[in-house]
């Protein structure tokens, strides 16, 4: 998944106030955003994995954290930087967890800067991604149990959704999300809000910045091709202003899906999509409190039944044996070139 995944270790949380980093700033050239007024616009280049004498794990680890683990990294860590690109692989998969959202996260770094958003303009960042994804099989079945009723449960799945190299653009103080996953055939955009019980922004449930039942989700976009072994650049723009806010999702500079209403789900809007997963509320627009992003990269699977054994959907708790979830695919990354381009309309 997404970044559901992220609650690996009890009580951790991560906020815009810990992160912090000076990348390389480059102006762009403006452009029109209203009459009489100029669009501004800033290229941060956050991090391209080179360095004159060579960029080490040191390096790394200056702007990228671990915060949850090194997840399949601590069984045998292949993290290396090889042609001047991040390399990260687990093929197969090694790790498995039958509970909560454990399971989804093989590998994750979170960049150790978080950008803010401009009250009315956008925030776009991008990346390179190859990846292959041996073991996968497009459409396989994943079964389960129901473990209130006993019912069995089976659902099929995406490529992606069995093995992914993912870029993650998220805000922690409202667990807004937004994730291109990239398999070895196909790559699909993913919106989500994650739930408190998952970034730990409040545990109290009379907050307004409490998420709970009615105001999580998590919903495929669209899926699409993606030629195999070759990089691809993924890019995700966030833009708001007073009338709202917007999501637009482009892989190899072409727009693949665009989301109005950030904080609604898909489905409540009524707009198209893949049906995974339906919502369990109506959700919140959340365009004028999603005030930062912050970066993630790593390997994901998401085979699990939403809402994730939620606890305030017990009802739709599923279990899913190991040898459902780990049956010999894996994925094999590079990531490079993270780059956040800012625009300011006013």
């Amino acid at each position: 998944m997404s970044l559901s995944r992220w609650r690996l270790r009890t009580g951790s949380a991560l906020t815009a106030a810990t992160l912090v980093a000076v990348p390389l700033i480059v102006q762009t050239g403006a452009g029109q955003a209203a009459a009489g007024e100029q669009a501004r616009s800033t290229v941060v280049l956050y991090d391209s994995f080179q360095k004159a004498g060579g960029y080490t794990l040191a390096d790394y680890n200056a702007k990228w954290s671990n915060p949850y683990g090194l997840g399949e990294m601590a069984l045998s860590d292949t993290r290396n930087f090889a042609g001047n690109a991040f390399n990260v692989s687990a093929a197969p998969f090694q790790t498995a967890y039958d509970f909560s959202v454990y399971d989804h996260l093989k590998y994750i770094g979170i960049s150790k800067q978080a950008f803010p958003v401009p009250a009315d303009g956008a925030v776009e960042i991008s990346s390179t991604i190859k990846a292959a994804t041996p073991g996968t099989v497009p459409g396989r079945i994943i079964h389960g149990t129901y473990t209130q009723s006993g019912a069995p449960y089976a659902q099929p799945t995406l490529e992606g959704q069995q093995a992914g190299a993912v870029m993650n653009v998220v805000d922690f103080g409202t667990g807004q999300l937004f994730d291109w996953f990239v398999a070895g055939n196909t790559a699909f955009a993913l919106i989500e809000r994650l739930p408190s019980n998952v970034t730990g922004n409040t545990t109290d449930t009379s907050s307004p910045d409490y998420v709970g039942r009615s105001k999580m989700y998590t919903q495929i976009i669209r899926e699409v091709p993606a030629a195999p072994g070759v990089p691809h650049r993924v890019s995700i723009r966030f833009s708001r202003n007073a009338s709202g806010s917007a999501a637009d999702y482009f892989l190899d500079d072409a727009l693949v899906a665009h989301v109005a209403h950030v904080g609604v789900p898909l489905d409540v809007q009524g707009v198209p999509y893949t049906g995974t997963y339906p919502s369990l509320g109506a959700g919140e627009e959340l365009g004028s409190k999603i005030n930062s992003l912050a970066i993630g990269h790593g390997l994901f699977s998401l085979l699990d039944a939403f809402p994730f054994q939620h606890p305030e959907a017990p009802e739709l708790s599923v279990s899913v044996p190991l040898t459902e979830r780990a049956f010999g695919q894996g994925a094999i990354a590079t990531f490079d070139d993270f780059k956040v381009k800012t625009t300011t309309n006013k």
